[in-house]
C-alpha cells in the first residue's frame, strides 16, 4: 500500500493505494479517514486497483468551502474528477455510512462510470429523515469532543462505541487519526459538513431513499446485525426496493464490518480465477464473510460454491 495525492478542482486529495486490475473506490464515513479500510486495502489490492480517499475535509484531505445547504453534490463530483484525474473510465465504489450514501449518489449520477455498487452500514442512504437525524446527532455527540480535543485514548474510544467487540478497532490507525484531527480546519470542516448535512434530510437530490429503484447498477448490501447507527430493517427494505441487490448481514457486528471482521487472504485465487479469469464455478474451502461479500458485489456470486456452507437469505449464511 501507498498514499498519494492528487489536485481535483484546485484542491488537494489524499489516497491509499495498492493492486492493479479493475479498479474498486473505497469510501469512509462523516468524520473518518480512509485509514478506516486499513486492514482490507493489501488484501484486495491483490487482484484489484484499490483507491481509499479522505472525503473533502476529512483525513488530510482539503476541505470544501463553508456553505449553505446540502454538500453532497459537491463531494460526489469531486469524487468522479478524481476518478478521471486518475485516467480511470469506470469502477466498481464501496461506500461506509454516510460514504454508502455518496456511492449512491455517484452511481445514480454516473451510471456509465460506476459497475458495481456496494453500501455498508449506510443509515444515510436507507433511513428515513427521522431516524437518520437521531443518527446524525449521535454521530455529532460522540466524534464533536474527540476532534475538538484528541487523544489516542479518545480516538479509541469513538471508534469502540460503534463496534460490536470495542477490542476490534485497529490500533494501528490511532497515530494517523489523532494526527488528521490535529489539523488546524478538521472540526470546523465535520461540524460544517454534518450540519448542512442534518439539515437537508427531507427527500431532494441530497437523498437517495426515495429513488433506490432507480439504481440500475448489481448492489451489495452489507451491515452489522448490532450497528448504533444503521438499522437492519431499513436495509432489508433497501434490498427488496434495489432492482438487483444482495443483502448480507453480518453478526455479532457493529458499524465496520470490514473492521470487525476483515478480509482473509486465502480467497486470493478465487478471485483471480473468477473476477479477472471469468472462470465458471469456484470452490472455497474456507473464506473469510466480508471475502464472500467483496466476490458477490464483483458478480461472482451465482458461480460461487461455498464448500462451508451456502447462500442463505441475507446473502452468505
Amino acid at each position: 500500500m501507498k498514499a498519494g495525492f492528487c489536485t481535483v478542482n484546485g484542491r488537494w486529495i489524499r489516497y491509499l493505494h495498492a493492486g492493479q486490475g479493475k479498479p474498486l473506490l473505497l469510501l469512509h464515513g462523516i468524520g473518518h479517514s480512509a485509514d478506516l479500510f486499513i486492514r482490507n486495502i493489501d488484501a484486495l489490492g491483490k487482484d484489484f486497483a484499490v483507491y481509499a480517499v479522505d472525503l473533502p475535509g476529512h483525513g488530510f484531505s482539503e476541505a470544501l468551502p463553508p456553505g449553505k445547504g446540502a454538500p453532497h453534490a459537491e463531494i460526489v463530483e469531486t469524487l468522479a474528477a478524481f476518478m478521471q484525474a486518475l485516467g480511470l473510465g469506470s469502477y466498481a465504489i464501496l461506500g461506509s455510512s454516510f460514504g454508502g450514501l455518496l456511492a449512491c449518489l455517484t452511481a445514480l449520477s454516473y451510471p456509465e462510470q460506476v459497475q458495481r455498487l456496494i453500501v455498508v452500514s449506510s443509515g444515510g442512504a436507507f433511513h428515513d429523515a427521522a431516524e437518520q437525524r437521531r443518527v446524525l446527532e449521535g454521530v455529532l455527540q460522540n466524534a464533536g469532543g474527540v476532534m475538538q480535543t484528541p487523544t489516542s485514548e479518545s480516538c479509541r474510544k469513538r471508534l469502540g462505541k460503534i463496534c460490536f467487540d470495542p477490542g476490534s478497532v485497529a490500533e494501528e490507525i490511532l497515530l494517523t487519526q489523532l494526527t488528521a484531527y490535529a489539523i488546524w480546519d478538521r472540526h470546523a470542516a465535520f461540524t460544517d459538513i454534518i450540519g448542512r448535512y442534518h439539515d437537508s434530510l427531507e427527500p431532494d437530490n441530497a437523498r437517495v431513499l426515495h429513488r433506490l429503484s432507480a439504481i440500475t447498477q448489481p448492489a451489495l448490501i452489507i451491515t452489522g446485525r448490532e450497528d448504533i447507527r444503521a438499522s437492519v430493517s431499513a436495509h432489508e427494505q433497501a434490498q427488496r426496493e434495489i432492482p438487483n441487490a444482495v443483502l448480507h448481514v453480518f453478526e455479532r457486528c457493529g458499524h465496520f464490518p470490514y473492521m470487525e471482521h476483515p478480509t482473509s487472504s486465502r480467497w486470493r485465487a478465487c478471485m483471480a480465477a473468477t473476477v479477472i479469469g471469468g472462470s465458471q464455478h469456484c470452490r472455497i474451502m474456507r473464506v473469510g464473510t466480508l471475502t464472500r461479500s467483496v466476490l458477490l458485489a464483483f458478480g461472482a456470486a451465482r458461480d460461487l460454491r461455498f464448500h462451508n456452507g451456502s447462500p442463505n437469505a441475507h446473502g452468505f449464511g
